[in-house]
C-alpha cells in the first residue's frame, strides 16, 4: 500500500507539473500576444500622429469668411491668383502657365504640367484676361450644363460651376470640400477648365445626357 500511494501522489505531482506548465506557456503566449497588440496599436497612433501633423491647420468658420474677404479686395485691386495661391498683377502671365489655347495640345500640356511638378508648383491654365481658375470678377453667364460639379483627385481641386457656388451655402460648401481634402475652384464653361478637367467633365457630360 505504501508503494501504491507513493506512486498515486508522484503521478499526481506529475499531473500538477504538467498543468502548471501548461498554464505558464499559455500565460506568456497571452503576454505575447498583448504586448504585440500594444505594439502595434502604438505604432498605429504614431503614424496618425505624423499624418495630422503634415495636414494643414483646420479652418474656423471666421478663418474661411476673412479668406474670402481678402480675396475679395485682392480681385479689387486688380490681381489674380494662381494655382499655388500666388497673387500677380491682372493681365501678367505667371510662372508655369499655359493659355486656354496651349493647353488644347497634349504635347505641350504634359510637358508644362511635368516641368511644373519638378518644381513643385501646379500648372495654371490662363486666357487672356487672367487665371480661369478665379477669374469671377466678371461674372460671366454660365454655360448649363447636367455635370455642375467634379472633383479632380489628381490635383485634389473640387470644380463648381459659378452659379452653383452662391448662396448661404458657400461656407458649408467649401468647409466640406476642405475636409475632404479639396480647394473649390469654379468654371463658367467647359473651356475654363484645365485640358485634362475639360475631358473629365465632357466624358460626365455626355454620360448625363445619355442616361437622359
Amino acid at each position: 500500500m505504501p508503494d501504491d500511494t507513493t506512486a498515486a501522489l508522484q503521478a499526481l505531482m506529475q499531473q500538477v507539473q504538467t498543468l502548471t506548465t501548461t498554464v505558464t506557456d499559455q500565460a506568456k503566449r497571452l503576454d505575447d500576444l498583448h504586448s504585440f497588440n500594444s505594439r502595434v496599436l502604438d505604432e498605429k497612433k504614431d503614424m496618425q500622429r505624423k499624418l495630422e501633423a503634415q495636414l494643414p491647420p483646420k479652418k474656423t468658420i471666421v478663418d474661411i469668411v476673412n479668406d474670402e474677404a481678402q480675396e475679395r479686395k485682392m480681385h479689387a485691386a486688380g490681381l489674380e491668383q494662381d494655382a499655388n495661391g500666388n497673387w500677380y498683377p491682372k493681365g501678367v502671365r505667371p510662372p508655369h502657365s499655359l493659355t486656354r489655347e496651349e493647353a488644347r495640345d497634349p504635347a505641350k500640356y504634359r510637358a508644362a504640367k511635368e516641368a511644373a511638378e519638378k518644381a513643385g508648383a501646379t500648372l495654371t491654365v490662363i486666357s487672356g484676361d487672367g487665371d480661369v481658375t478665379t477669374r469671377n470678377t466678371s461674372r460671366p453667364t454660365a454655360t448649363l450644363s447636367k455635370t455642375f460639379t467634379f472633383d479632380d483627385t489628381h490635383e485634389r481641386v473640387r470644380y463648381v460651376r459659378a452659379d452653383m457656388q452662391t448662396g448661404n451655402g458657400i461656407v458649408n460648401r467649401r468647409m466640406q470640400a476642405e475636409k475632404e481634402g479639396y480647394t473649390i475652384k469654379t468654371f463658367h464653361s467647359p473651356d475654363d477648365l484645365p485640358a485634362h478637367a475639360r475631358t473629365k467633365f465632357e466624358l460626365m457630360e455626355r454620360a448625363a445626357n445619355a442616361e437622359s
